[in-house]
């Protein structure tokens, strides 16, 4: 599988022993999550901050300024506003940097931020803040029908949150989980059809300009998303490994 190599420059600027901080960039339901989870347990040892996840964990906080909660906002399919996405985020690695020290040092991926120019901004400012920099954006490419199999498909176990999906990945034995025998299992909240139309429509709308703002900036690679799990996988090494230049 080959890389898709949008930058133009080496990068000659690299602080010895600087982390990789790196932007998981692509449409929901493209496999960020799933190649975020492999990079922590691989040699590159990386430290994931999953946006989503933890404004989940936070469903029932209500949104300054507003009456609705994040989890009425993020159901309806709708983006939150910058300032608290971009505060959640300042937050978490505040938070990373006082339990394990220096973080500038650190390999980050940040899943599911930015999802706005104004975010993407904002980023940028808070790697400063940190000592680091965005040196790689990894753009997950794929069909749009495809994309909505693997949402509206899309379930995890509820005792050890393997994930599955009805259409590409189901349980070898229906209702029981490969990995722990678990009988229970769970969906998103804003994985049904009202809600990933209108995901879409933001998407479009706020976050796939992203591209030619990464591209701009020579940071951008786009993969192939719609390989199997290990050829997508292969292919986010070799950027990681300097191995596109």
């Amino acid at each position: 599988m080959e890389v898709n190599k949008v930058k133009s420059e080496s990068k000659t600027t690299k602080l010895l022993k600087k982390g990789k901080w790196v932007v998981l960039l692509g449409a929901p339901g493209c496999g960020k999550g799933t190649q975020s989870e492999y990079l922590m347990s691989s040699d590159f040892k990386f430290k994931v901050i999953s946006v989503g996840e933890i404004l989940r964990h936070n469903k029932s906080t209500i949104v300054p300024g507003q009456i609705k909660t994040i989890g009425e906002i993020i159901g309806s399919g709708l983006l939150l506003p910058d300032e608290v996405v971009t505060g959640v985020v300042k937050i978490e690695l505040t938070k990373m940097e006082s339990l394990i020290g220096l973080i500038c040092n650190q390999n980050i991926i940040f899943d599911g931020f930015p999802r706005t120019i104004g975010q993407a901004k904002a980023l940028n400012e808070l790697a400063c803040e940190f000592n680091n920099s965005i040196d790689y954006v990894i753009n997950f490419e794929i069909k749009e029908d495809v994309l909505f199999k693997r949402i509206l498909g899309r379930y995890k176990c509820s005792n050890c949150g393997r994930i599955y999906n009805d259409y590409f990945l189901p349980t070898k034995v229906s209702g029981v989980c490969d990995q722990c025998g678990g009988q229970e299992f769970s969906r998103r909240m804003d994985d049904n059809e009202d809600s990933l139309k209108v995901r879409m429509v933001e998407y479009y709308k706020n976050t796939y300009p992203l591209i030619d703002f990464y591209k701009k900036s020579n940071t951008l690679y786009n993969v192939n998303a719609e390989e199997e799990f290990g050829q997508v996988k292969n292919c986010v090494f070799k950027i990681l490994n300097e191995e596109c230049k």
